[in-house]
């Protein structure tokens, strides 16, 4: 591998990492743009780890709609993602996995609860004109500690 070669997978691997940093901030930041803009068109998505059920492959926009209505139920959160590894499968595909730690904060009764969940997101990318985009993520929720009534408020 030449010197311009490993460049241009560093910068890849970067990209890679600037989407899925995207992604959170763009639920956090509650900028639903910059959040939708981190997808491609169609998405599958696996949280069977904390849901239970079977994957789905649904639109991104469809997506972000639920995210959002789940989201404006809560005060605040923060997914914080750590242990990046980027694989590229080609040049125009890739896998990231992380580590997160996504806190969700919000008044239940009266109250402010919170749930922080730990585990593992896997990313599936694919490079577009536009970018590096996700097409896929899978959650491996690994533990829960807090009011998991949290996660499970009804959506506005």
């Amino acid at each position: 591998m030449t010197n311009l070669d490993r460049l241009a997978e560093l910068i890849d691997e970067r990209d890679v990492l600037d989407t899925v940093h995207r992604f959170a901030a763009g639920m956090d930041l509650r900028d639903w743009v910059a959040y939708r803009a981190v997808f491609t068109d169609e998405i599958v998505l696996d949280y069977t780890s904390y849901r239970g059920g079977e994957p789905v492959t649904v639109t991104a926009d469809s997506w972000v709609e639920r995210v959002q209505r789940r989201f404006t139920t809560m005060i605040a959160t923060q997914h914080s993602l750590t242990n990046a590894r980027v694989e590229l499968d080609g040049p125009d595909d890739a896998l990231c996995r992380t580590y997160v730690e996504a806190m969700h904060v919000a008044v239940i009764d009266g109250v402010e609860e919170w749930c922080l969940i730990g585990g593992e997101y896997r990313d599936r990318l694919h490079r577009t004109s536009d970018g590096w985009r996700i097409t896929a993520k899978v959650l491996g929720l690994r533990w829960t500690i807090g009011n998991k009534a949290v996660l499970d408020l009804p959506q506005t």
